[in-house]
């Protein structure tokens, strides 16, 4: 009797034991299904026949930082009062759409009309005199000047991305944008230098785009270097930047476009 039920005891643990190895089994089998289910669910292809859209067009916003790069002429090098002319970079704002056009699986044609304000600055730095011995400096003096101007802008880029990963491609280009100035934002009548109005630039940058279920987000990020010289001898003449001999532009600008 008492081996039936010390037989009977150890068959009860034994099943025991089993049904406790086989629940959690059960247990792990069902957290690993349920992980690789959530994360199916994650690798979700959005927008899966993007690609196959010939034309797409899309808007976006920028936040340029802009700036003048000046080379002085002789005129200045002579000059004893003013021994400085920087300019100091300022933020501006852009914003426009664009239209992208498909040519094969790698490069695309794109173009971004764009309406951008700016308020670039000159800073100058001059010796001070005394009016009655103009060859006694008696100070060091600062003098800033803003011309705050509204641009139309039409960059034309070609753009090579690579293949897609999941939800996320990575994306380069490179061209050109020509420029015209529409009006000059004057206030308070503290427009106090003259440049031409239009301007010509090299621009390239980087980017990368995030597909979601109904558009496609892409933050960029472009350089740009102006090829024309915005000084304009006529108007220059016998003012403070009569003694820049050459005046471009230079901007960085980070966009964030929807498609």
């Amino acid at each position: 009797m008492k081996n039936i039920k010390v037989s009977f005891s150890r068959n009860l643990t034994s099943s025991l034991k089993k049904t406790i190895l086989v629940s959690k089994g059960c247990l792990i089998l069902s957290f690993v299904a349920m992980h690789s289910l959530s994360a199916q669910q994650n690798k979700r292809l959005f927008q899966g026949d993007y690609d196959a859209k010939t034309v797409k067009f899309g808007y976006f916003l920028g936040l340029p930082y802009t700036n003048f790069n000046i080379r002085f002429n002789n005129y200045f090098v002579n000059r004893d009062k003013v021994y400085a002319i920087t300019s100091p970079g300022t933020i501006g704002l852009k914003m426009g759409g664009l239209a992208n056009v498909r040519l094969n699986d790698y490069f695309d044609f794109r173009v971004l009309p764009t309406v951008a304000i700016y308020g670039r600055k000159l800073e100058y730095r001059f010796a001070e005199t005394d009016p009655s011995d103009p060859d006694n400096v008696v100070g060091l003096g600062e003098k800033k000047e803003l011309r705050e101007t509204a641009w139309f802008e039409l960059p034309v880029m070609l753009k090579y991305k690579s293949e897609r990963r999941g939800n996320v491609r990575m994306y380069i280009f490179g061209g050109l944008r020509y420029a015209v100035e529409t009006n000059a934002v004057n206030r308070r009548n503290r427009q106090q230098f003259t440049t031409r109005t239009n301007d010509f630039s090299i621009e390239y940058g980087t980017g990368i785009e995030f597909f979601r279920e109904y558009f496609k987000f892409s933050p960029e990020i472009h350089f740009s270097h102006g090829l024309i010289n915005l000084i304009n001898p006529a108007t220059a003449a016998g003012t403070a930047i009569g003694g820049i001999d050459k005046l471009t532009t230079h901007t960085v600008t980070l966009y964030i476009s929807f498609e």
